[in-house]
């Protein structure tokens, strides 16, 4: 009995000295981490750095890019996992308020603890640089922060919280199954001619850029014109276009427009076909504000953003616009078996030059000034 004693004794000595050193070398790292983000003139924190901040400010003000259709489930789950804090909730509406939010943080009026850079202004956000610099990148290495590390783009201060996917639909009583689209040189089909809708705006085509190159996407662009395309301003109005029979075949859609109008009316005689390579777009973006009062709490909501149970939500409202780099999303289970063509975050953010230049060069539409 005493010497079974002894070796508990012994033990437990160990362990104490083992949970002491793994303690002294924690904080060691955590100081080597901190002087190296210092030098980067950025910002270092542990977890319980960032949980005791977040306590002491008790609130958080967001204005995320999600649909405001998101806000209250989004906002009860994450106040359960952080009852000490409350959410305050702002939108951004068109390009008027996205114009006053640069406004706003240009002159440091801003009271925001989280925004979003929407993707039309992303280079003048770049600019000015109204980001918190936290060493996002360290302390999700580090499990500091609980989210994918490919979420944080090349700024290393910027999260991509969300996907969306390109794909073509079809009318399923208009087109028998051997007819059906299987990829997309089936929008390039004679059959279709005059009979398939392409958006004005085409995003797919721009995310394809990444695995077809440039002059292949033009080459492409410019064969789908050849077709006579019903050309579409928008996803929603073109989905319900299809519904009725207007056409035949919808090429480039945004999937998460079709999988909401679906989930609002599984009736619909629609069907998706998922195209190999699959665009995909990371979208999203979403940042600490420079003068953001509430900075703690912001990183909690981040996280949260990024998490299984907040892209859930995200996604179960919206399939398909929660992030690829989430496991379990649509567009995670959807690219498993695909061939990804990614546009990343500085592809996105470029996204719309590629447009223009698809629509104007290879469609000869006018030029938006």
């Amino acid at each position: 009995m005493k010497k079974l004693v002894f070796i508990l004794s012994v033990l437990w000595v160990f362990s104490l000295g083992n949970g002491i050193l793994w303690a002294q070398t924690s904080a060691a790292s955590g100081a080597k981490r901190k002087e190296e983000a210092t030098k980067k003139g950025m910002i270092y924190l542990t977890k319980d750095e960032i949980v005791a901040g977040a306590k002491k400010e008790g609130k958080v003000i967001v204005a995320p890019g999600y649909q405001e259709s998101t806000r209250v489930p989004l906002v009860q789950a994450f106040q359960k996992k952080y009852p000490f804090l409350t959410v305050e909730w702002r939108i951004v509406q068109d390009d008027g308020g996205e114009h006053k939010q640069i406004l706003e943080m240009q002159a440091g009026r801003s009271t925001l603890d989280v925004f979003s850079p929407h993707l039309t202004k992303y280079s003048e956000y770049l600019k000015f640089k109204p980001f918190l610099r936290y060493d996002l990148k360290a302390m999700v290495q580090d499990g500091q922060l609980q989210l994918p590390a490919d979420m944080v783009d090349a700024t290393g201060v910027v999260i991509w919280l969300g996907s969306v996917m390109g794909g073509i639909m079809y009318h399923t009583k208009i087109v028998p199954p051997d007819k059906a689209p299987v990829g997309w040189d089936s929008c390039l089909d004679p059959q279709w001619r005059k009979k398939l809708a392409f958006d004005t705006k085409p995003r797919a085509l721009a995310f394809l850029m990444p695995t077809w190159g440039e002059e292949k996407v033009m080459d492409y662009a410019r064969k789908v014109k050849g077709n006579e395309p019903i050309w579409s301003p928008g996803a929603t109005a073109a989905i319900t276009q299809l519904s009725i029979g207007e056409f035949s075949v919808y090429c480039g859609v945004m999937m998460h427009s079709a999988y909401r109008q679906l989930k609002n009316d599984p009736t619909l005689p629609l069907k998706m076909v998922v195209p190999n390579p699959l665009p995909i777009g990371m979208l999203e973006p979403e940042a600490i504000s420079l003068n953001a009062k509430n900075p703690h709490a912001g990183l909690l909501w981040l996280e949260f953003m990024a998490s299984k149970e907040g892209q859930k939500i995200a996604d179960d409202i919206n399939p398909g616009r929660a992030s690829l780099l989430v496991e379990g999303t649509v567009a995670n289970q959807t690219a498993k078996d695909r061939n990804v063509s990614l546009c990343g975050p500085r592809c996105s953010a470029g996204a719309d030059k590629q447009m223009e230049k698809i629509a104007v060069e290879a469609w000869n539409f006018p030029k938006v000034k």
